[in-house]
């Protein structure tokens, strides 16, 4: 059985991003988002915190996807 390869979207789980993006934490923290120390992580997406701190979400992918070659 194969194991589901993990697809990063703006509809993506926070800490399933980190997890999977290691580098995704710092991006977050340099983008003014204060993913990493808030317990809404767990149960939030992409698109929940971009709309709240006026980021765009695209841009934000393609900058996690550019800096994680895992």
């Amino acid at each position: 059985m194969s194991e589901k390869k993990f697809e990063l979207s703006v509809n993506s789980n926070i800490m399933e991003v980190i997890a999977n993006y290691p580098k995704a934490a710092e991006i977050f923290a340099k983008n003014g988002l204060p993913c990493v120390g808030c317990a809404a992580a767990r149960f939030e997406s992409i698109s929940d915190i971009v709309g709240e701190f006026g980021i765009d979400g695209e841009a934000l992918i393609k900058e996690i996807k550019g800096s994680d070659s895992k």
